[in-house]
């Protein structure tokens, strides 16, 4: 199997990006890199980039009321939204996965990166969104850092 390379990011489900950007930095010291307006496939959201040591967390805010991030937070209130998993060869991981029964319900493509979405109810009630990085993986923290605050994070 193309297997997981390493978790490439947390994301947490928020009602105010900026509050929670405040926050997270008061409670962790965590280091705020950006926050980006960003329209994806599910719709409009704000995210906030923070650095937590060598991790990075992903602080997501809904800008539309009927957003796939507001929908989570109504059902199962703030919190963890999706663990961000990096693969080397994302057609293979796909392959792989639907081979063995699952279904993939959402793909993406960026400028940036590739990705799909795994069910929840696959994965024990957690949302998992695997990429692969064009132009291949980040040796380190600096390296991811760097490669967020170039973001041109549309989707294609």
């Amino acid at each position: 199997m193309a297997g997981i390379k390493r978790i490439d990011h947390v994301a947490i489900a928020v009602r105010d990006c900026d509050q929670a950007t405040e926050q997270y930095t008061k409670l962790l010291n965590a280091k705020h890199v950006r926050t980006e307006v960003l329209r994806e496939k599910a719709g409009m959201v704000k995210v906030a980039y923070m650095q937590i040591g060598e991790n990075i967390l992903s602080l997501v805010q809904s800008l539309e009321p009927d957003g796939f991030i507001n929908q989570h937070i109504d059902r199962y209130g703030e919190g963890l939204h999706h663990l961000g998993l990096e693969v080397d060869d994302l057609e293979g991981f796909i392959s792989q996965v639907e081979a063995n029964g699952y279904r993939i319900p959402l793909r993406d493509e960026f400028s940036n990166r590739s990705e799909v979405v795994l069910r929840p109810r696959d994965a024990n009630g957690v949302v998992l969104q695997v990429l692969q990085w064009k132009g291949g993986s980040d040796a380190t923290v600096a390296d991811r850092i760097e490669r967020i605050l170039a973001l041109q994070n549309q989707p294609e």
